[in-house]
């Protein structure tokens, strides 16, 4: 059964995402020209981005056809996705779909066109008649995984929908001066299962509204001082303050990748951290070879010392905040007109601290986007240096348990360990496995 968020989200006061996070009325988004969405993440230059990225089109266009027996996308009106299109846009009829970006979990985008392709308007002939023809369009985002639950999605969907009422609108300063334009995310419409084919599936779908990002947008200068400015009025938004009641966790648990991240409130930031950090050393234990007990040895003494790494002063004054929870550079884009854009986020109220991370472990981000983000927020509170390797750790853990690349564990060793030394060097700390 297709599930239609369009009254799950505005219609519904009954709807659970709609209790928690009032959206607005849906609008058309006209759409400007394609857009493109790299698989890979984007190199720190304009530059040597485009030229990576013809590098990545040369190597696709060379791929042999891929053969698997699996769902493949059509325009056909019994098509999954395509039904839920017409639900959305019943006027239209489907005119095109283009593949955006496919990752290594399975996720695939693909831009959907929906055209008014009545007889009376195709029988024009005149430039400028084809011209307000082709503007009569709708285009979306479609989301797909051939072997995940919609679930997934829904998960997802809260987090964009949460996103999106605690963004900041456009304003002007106190001069009446216009600021950057405002951060957007795409806003969830529907989703539906996909069937299975041959020996994979079944999956499902979801649909979004389009947005027409620019390649590479959100290395431009200027968009990466609009996105940190926007990202740190995302941390300190009040929108949520009803909701959490100044604790840590989310409504929903979610997928950091394909990590499950469990969010069940939480009084204290410690208390959530631990509960996540546990998780990762927890599932990093049986994949080690025997012995080697390394990061799992140095994982317990920081477990046990967490007080000591997340001291702040005053005390306590760590504070949740909304963060996207991926916010590595592929999952940030822009538009044609400029606004900074953020998607496939696994929102929860955290440290906001622990949203940045991931930005210097992969690149992308430049001195624009911290200095403006810096100072929005006022400044680095005392202790970030040691918070911020405290959340690299838990990061790399992260990209361990997924990959198992020997680098990454290399990573996990070093940054343990120099976790390890600070602890030593302060004299807070004891022994392996208590203070």
């Amino acid at each position: 059964m297709l599930v239609n968020l369009l009254p799950l989200l505005f219609v519904s006061s009954s709807s659970f995402l709609h209790r928690l996070f009032i959206l607005p009325t849906f609008h058309k988004v006209e759409v400007a020209s394609p857009s493109f969405c790299p698989s890979f993440s984007p190199p720190p230059s304009q530059a040597s981005a485009e030229a990576a990225a013809e590098t990545e089109a040369d190597k696709l266009l060379s791929a042999p056809p891929d053969t698997t027996i699996k769902y493949k996308p059509t325009l056909h009106p019994s098509d999954p996705i395509i039904k839920s299109l017409l639900i959305l846009s019943p006027s239209l009829t489907a005119t095109a779909l283009d593949l955006l970006d496919s990752r290594w979990n399975g996720n695939e985008v693909f831009k959907y066109t929906m055209s008014d392709t009545t007889s009376d308007t195709m029988s024009a002939t005149t430039s400028d008649t084809m011209s307000d023809t082709m503007s009569d369009t709708m285009s979306y985002f479609v989301k797909l995984n051939r072997v995940e639950d919609p679930s997934v999605f829904t998960s997802e969907a809260v987090s964009l929908a949460a996103l999106t009422k605690a963004l900041p609108d456009a304003a002007t300063d106190d001069g009446g001066l216009p600021l950057p334009l405002p951060l957007l995310t795409p806003l969830p419409l529907h989703i539906g299962p996909l069937p299975k084919v041959g020996d994979i599936g079944p999956g499902s779908f979801m649909v979004l509204s389009y947005l027409p990002l620019v390649p590479f947008g959100s290395l431009k200068p200027e968009i990466q001082k609009s996105l940190g400015s926007s990202v740190a009025s995302l941390h300190l938004s009040t929108a949520h303050d009803s909701l959490h009641k100044g604790r840590f966790g989310f409504p929903t648990s979610n997928f950091l990748s394909i990590m499950p991240m469990n969010n069940t409130w939480c009084d204290t930031w410690e208390e959530l951290f631990a509960r996540r950090l546990t998780a990762q050393l927890e599932k990093l234990g049986p994949n080690l070879a025997p012995g080697d007990v390394s990061i799992l040895e140095k994982g317990a003494i920081i477990l046990d010392n967490l007080d000591f790494y997340l001291a702040t002063t005053p005390p306590n004054k760590i504070t949740p905040s909304l963060i996207h929870g991926d916010l590595w550079i592929g999952n940030t884009g822009a538009t044609l007109e400029g606004n900074p854009c953020i998607f496939d986020p696994c929102c929860s109220f955290s440290h906001s601290e622990f949203e940045l991370s991931p930005m210097a472990m992969f690149g992308g981000y430049g001195d624009g986007f911290f200095e403006s983000y810096w100072d929005k927020m006022g400044g680095k509170e005392e202790g970030f240096e040691v918070r911020s390797r405290l959340y690299t750790f838990y990061h790399y853990l992260n990209q361990l348990n997924i990959f198992g690349d020997t680098a990454v564990k290399k990573n996990c060793e070093d940054v343990s360990g120099d976790l390890v030394k600070m602890l030593a060097a302060a004299g807070a700390g004891a022994g392996v496995g208590g203070k």
